[in-house]
Parts: C-alpha cells; structure tokens; sequence
C-alpha cells in the first residue's frame, strides 16, 4: 500500500488531475468510496508503523552479520552503538539489534 501512497504522490506532483473514474475508489458522484477510506487508512497505519521501525532503529540499530561455510554465523554492532552486543528483539525473533538495555526495557 506504502508503494501506491508513492506512485500517487508522484502524479500528484507531475500532473494535472483531469477527473476520476468511476468505480470501487470513487462513486458516480465523484466522492470516495468507502473502499478508498479503508485503503488510506491502511497507507496511514503502514505510515506510522514505519515511523515506528525507524525510532527502534535509532534505538536499536541493525547488527553487522557475516556468515561462512567454515565459521558459521557472527553478529557484531558497530562503533557507533553504545553498546557492544547483539540481542533478539523477541522471543525465538532471528532478528538482532545492538542496543544498551536499560531498565525500562527490563520491566
């Protein structure tokens, strides 16, 4: 849906609305759908889902992850985190983040 927000941003930038078509987004009045409500309501939960990802991101950010035939797995955070260790953003998640644990994340 986020792709779409973008590909109609992109025409709404670049051309000149000329009318609708009628259909499952806007009715023969020219007003939306209720399908077209359910659609931008989704795009605005994707919007701040992502909004979301990126604050964990900052809080935690990705770890560094190589992997050969003859060593396996390795994660490693980088310089730029303030803590040198890697964990699991949920029980059984195979993914990682680096991060410093504070006690808030602890209760």
């Amino acid at each position: 849906m986020l792709t779409l927000r973008h590909w109609l941003s992109f025409y709404e930038k670049n051309y000149v609305c000329v009318g609708r078509v009628i259909g499952r987004f806007y009715g023969e009045d020219g007003l939306p759908t209720p399908a077209l409500t359910q659609v931008e309501a989704t795009i605005t939960r994707g919007l701040e889902a992502n909004k979301l990802e990126l604050q964990e991101k900052q809080t935690f950010p990705p770890c560094n992850a190589e992997w050969s035939s003859a060593r396996g797995s390795r994660l490693w955070c980088s310089q730029k985190s303030s803590w040198n260790g890697s964990l699991a953003l949920a029980p059984g998640s195979l993914k990682h983040a680096c991060g410093r644990l504070t006690l808030q994340f602890l209760r």
